[in-house]
């Protein structure tokens, strides 16, 4: 029987876990906290997951919420000027978006691993011992990774990305929101501030799951939105996002929070991410080769809404080539040939939105003006959102060509 060791229990790794289980592979999951912990912590990001994604979720039997999550039908842009709305457009998804909780996903999936006779380690693995013991396994599988470890992992020379973060990140979960009236997600352009993004999604302890709205503020560093600290309670925080939202949005978008108050006492998130791209073989001190995956790999601002899918489309590209593998070979040239149809298909176009969603070249501003006195359009633009390499459908100009990766960042500039 194959041995597979997989670091970190998130999007990827713990789908990953739970399809080589199923399919009679030997599997350690190594993380740093156990279901109680994630459950007691704070949020650990906003999440969508598009149609493809709950497809894959729902067809291994871990589409646990599918009927309970609130549908996410499509996408309400506005652009903001001195709180005066000055172009929008709403697209509706061919199918919905749903999202939940990483908390309540994470300890439900960790609790059924265990629950289906899966190995769990709870471990923060220092270089050194996974070095040492990656000799026991067939293959190990970083999912996610310390600094120390990451560093492994060389960066990708084909990707020319940002040195720090576009954007200045605060998370909020709440109760209390005046649902949109279409099931809609609201996406708030803010030139010169950044952006403020919401959707409906689902909270709470496995099998006491409640709806609530989930908010992120992606602000320009140093700008308006970026007021947020590190310390300070969630109540203190909300009261801070509050200000900005009767501030900066339009009165018709701020009255919806009017009555707001946050989900839980760990229901906010501030941070940032440096957007990363880095060769999905990573090379330990002994030598031997390891197998990377989700973020470690890919790393992505938020705020285009890919990063979950790009992990769960990572743990299932990778769990079918596993199993499929009758040779009982994972050297680095299986690793590589692996990796490659998940970069090309699916993490390499979400990177590439990603950054033009930030930053829009001249050819996407005229797509989205165009979205308002064109449905189709607004519906198509939303949509590339679920599947971003559709993007290349609209304008070559849109985004940096698919060839072109070197050059991403200039040209989204």
């Amino acid at each position: 029987m194959r041995r597979v060791q997989i670091l970190g229990a998130g999007e990827c790794g713990l789908p990953l876990a739970h399809q080589l289980r199923r399919g009679g592979t030997s599997v350690t999951l190594v993380t740093d906290r156990n279901a109680e912990a994630i459950l007691s912590g704070s949020v650990t990001s906003t999440q969508v997951k598009f149609p493809t994604t709950l497809d894959l979720e729902s067809q291994a039997g871990l589409g646990v919420w599918d009927a309970t999550a609130p549908e996410i039908k499509g996408i309400r842009f506005t652009m903001a000027i001195d709180r005066n709305p000055v172009a929008g457009w709403t697209g509706r998804l061919s199918r919905p978006a749903r999202s939940v909780d990483q908390r309540t996903v994470f300890a439900r999936r960790l609790a059924d691993f265990v629950a289906a006779g899966g190995d769990l380690e709870i471990t923060d693995l220092p270089l050194p011992e996974l070095d040492r013991r990656t000799a026991d396994y067939d293959l190990t599988i970083v999912t996610r990774a310390s600094r120390e470890l990451a560093a492994c992992f060389p960066a990708d020379p084909a990707w020319d990305v940002a040195t720090g973060p576009q954007r200045r990140l605060a998370v909020f979960y709440l109760d209390g929101v005046q649902p949109d009236a279409d099931n809609m997600g609201t996406y708030v352009s803010l030139p010169g501030y950044g952006e403020v993004i919401s959707y409906p999604g689902l909270t709470g302890p496995p099998g006491q799951e409640r709806p609530c709205e989930m908010l992120l503020f992606e602000a320009l560093p140093a700008g308006g939105l970026d007021v947020f600290g590190p310390h300070g309670s969630a109540t203190e925080r909300w009261r801070q996002a509050a200000h900005l939202l009767n501030r900066y949005l339009p009165a018709a978008l701020a009255d919806r929070y009017r009555s707001a108050e946050v989900t839980d006492s760990g229901a906010t998130l501030v941070g940032a991410v440096t957007p990363t791209m880095r060769q999905p073989v990573g090379t330990l001190p002994s030598g031997a080769p390891v197998l990377g995956g989700g973020d470690v790999v890919c790393r992505m601002d938020p705020g285009g809404a890919q990063g979950a899918n790009n992990a769960v489309h990572c743990a299932f590209h990778y769990s079918e080539a596993i199993l499929s593998n009758t040779s009982g070979l994972y050297d680095r040239a299986w690793m590589e040939s692996t990796a490659q149809p998940w970069l090309t298909a699916i993490a390499h176009p979400a990177a590439r939105w990603t950054m033009a969603m930030l930053d829009p070249p001249p050819a996407m501003q005229a797509l989205m003006l165009a979205a308002q006195e064109d449905a189709v359009l607004a519906n198509a633009l939303a949509d590339t959102f679920a599947q971003p390499a559709n993007m290349s459908e609209f304008s070559a100009g849109a985004q940096p060509d698919n060839h072109g990766e070197r050059n991403a960042r200039t040209a989204v500039s």
